[in-house]
């Protein structure tokens, strides 16, 4: 029995899934575009979704927007969630009530869970449930692509570049502590995490202008250097994941254009943290989606 019932529930598992997956390509499978027939119709219709930008960054300049509407002549309370395409685990819920048929509406999404941590890298489609739990049916919506993808950092140079010299390279009297990303002078340069401005100065003779960002939920400090002019977010003001600190440069104990990228163990820089060897290895991975 024990067996039956755990066969069952994840046979269960798996259509529930197989319904999502075919509810988000559009597919006709299981039931329709909506998952429209046997347990999962009912009274709650879709009439239009879709969800903008086609990327997002958790603390990012820019939230992801769901827009939805529902037919019927009655409020219904519902449940909208965020879910994870490669698993179709939930990431955010957003519950509302008494929510108007034929009106648009809309949920914001910061890229987080509903622990405030970063939900993982990857694409997530929205989907709105009643409150009950069932699925809706997207036999008859009209709309646009209601996926996103999310991902917790952006590659802070915006634009061509290449990798330099990395953690360890050797210097008078040290080692390098960080990644140089080649770039021309002049491009944009991002906060890889948004966060709070801990240090914007200038070193003439080693950073030249440079600033020190605490990242959010990260514990890390993120450091660049060799900037063009002083930055503009001053010390203290938060920034956003994506938003312009400054550009490309090479002043200070640069030669050519480059940003040195440094990232530190909490409790930061020179603060008795520890700058991190993997800098080049994280780099690497937000250059893939960035």
């Amino acid at each position: 029995m024990l067996a039956a019932s755990i066969a069952g529930a994840l046979s269960a598992a798996a259509l529930s899934a197989a319904a999502d997956e075919a509810a988000a390509r559009g597919s006709g499978a299981t039931g329709g575009a909506g998952g429209g027939s046997g347990p999962s119709s009912g009274s709650l219709k879709m009439k239009s979704e879709g969800a903008t930008p086609e990327r997002t960054f958790f603390y990012g300049k820019r939230k992801a927007t769901y827009r939805y509407s529902i037919g019927g002549s009655e409020p219904r309370d519902l449940k909208i969630q965020a879910v994870n395409r490669r698993n179709w685990r939930v990431a955010r819920t957003w519950r509302r009530r008494d929510i108007e048929p034929g009106t648009v509406h809309a949920v914001h999404w910061s890229g987080s869970t509903k622990r405030g941590r970063p939900a993982s890298p990857g694409t997530y489609v929205f989907r709105v449930r009643s409150r009950g739990g069932g699925r809706a049916d997207r036999g008859r919506t009209r709309g646009e692509d209601r996926t996103v993808d999310a991902y917790p950092y952006e590659f802070p140079v915006r634009g061509r570049h290449t990798y330099g010299d990395g953690y360890g390279a050797p210097r008078a009297g040290h080692v390098h502590q960080g990644q140089d990303v080649l770039a021309p002078c002049g491009l944009k340069v991002v906060a890889a995490r948004g966060g709070r401005v801990q240090y914007r100065a200038n070193q003439p003779g080693g950073a030249g202008f440079y600033m020190v960002i605490d990242g959010k939920g990260t514990g890390h400090d993120f450091v660049y250097m060799h900037l063009r002019r002083r930055g503009r977010p001053k010390r203290g003001k938060r920034v956003r994941t994506g938003q312009r600190i400054g550009f490309v440069g090479h002043t200070g104990d640069a030669t050519g254009c480059h940003l040195h990228f440094e990232m530190w163990t909490r409790p930061g820089w020179y603060q008795g943290g520890h700058p991190m060897r993997s800098v080049t290895r994280h780099l690497k991975r937000w250059d893939r989606w960035s």
